[in-house]
């Protein structure tokens, strides 16, 4: 109850940057481009390095707790240690205003959220298992790296014309043995800290791929996806994996191995 109230107040609170604001006497504020449970991210123009890039700022709910705090600055670490073209470069960070924020590359894409549900477009099987393993790359290199995304999710995959891009590391986490033992009290499979956690946020994802080229019916009786969804069966056999619904993948080799063996990719 007092988690929603503090929210409830911080969003009365507190406003987005206005475009053209300056922040930080270095940031000018170009576009709003939403807000996640962390922070508020806006397109700003660097006046010092004559670019654009995406500034990232603490909201007001998160800041006036330790644990809110500590959450940004490990998103910060996370992000900052990760070399890797799959996803934005970390720029540099700081605090304006007893504010924290940070800075990053800009992406000139959308993400599959917008392609989808704004832009209408249907992928197909072939398209959809080749961005999976295109996304499966990128999950592996941070697993390698013991991280954790934990919110694999079509808003924050982005498409750039040419090849996806994975953001958002609000709720990535570095794993720990302790975490695995934790994760057996978490009935949410997305926020466990596991490898698992990932997996399944990546069947969803193929999921929302597939289901773009499936037309709903008004009148039409409740089915599961795999009564919906005219794929194949090595598909299917491969997403019910990534969900659990069968023996779970433990490691990306294996999810490739089957990709390969299948001929999906």
């Amino acid at each position: 109850m007092l988690r929603k109230l503090t929210l409830f107040i911080s969003n009365i609170m507190e406003k987005p940057l206005p475009t053209d604001e300056v922040f930080a006497n270095r940031y000018k504020v170009l576009e709003y481009l939403g807000s996640g449970s962390y922070g508020h991210s806006y397109l700003v123009f660097d006046f010092l390095s004559k670019q654009n890039k995406v500034l990232k700022s603490l909201r007001y709910h998160k800041r006036i707790t330790h644990s809110g705090r500590k959450g940004f600055e490990l998103e910060k670490e996370l992000l900052r240690s990760i070399k890797h073209p799959g996803f934005p470069k970390y720029f540099e960070g700081g605090t304006f205003k007893s504010i924290p924020y940070y800075t990053m590359e800009f992406i000139n894409g959308k993400n599959f959220e917008q392609l989808i549900f704004n832009e209408g477009k249907k992928i197909t099987e072939t398209e959809a298992f080749k961005f999976a393993d295109e996304l499966l790359q990128y999950i592996e290199f941070l697993h390698i790296q013991n991280i954790i995304h934990r919110d694999i999710r079509i808003p924050n995959v982005i498409f750039d014309g040419t090849r996806i891009r994975l953001i958002d590391l609000g709720l990535g986490r570095y794993l720990t043995k302790k975490d695995r033992y934790l994760e057996k009290k978490n009935e949410d499979v997305r926020k466990q800290f596991n490898y698992q956690a990932d997996f399944y946020g990546l069947g969803h994802f193929l999921l929302f791929l597939l289901y773009s080229n499936f037309t709903f019916d008004d009148d039409r009786k409740e089915k599961s996806w795999e009564e919906e969804l005219d794929i194949s069966v090595e598909a299917k056999q491969i997403i019910r994996r990534l969900l659990q619904i069968d023996s779970a993948y433990e490691q990306c080799a294996q999810i490739r191995a089957d990709l390969k063996k299948f001929h999906l990719i």
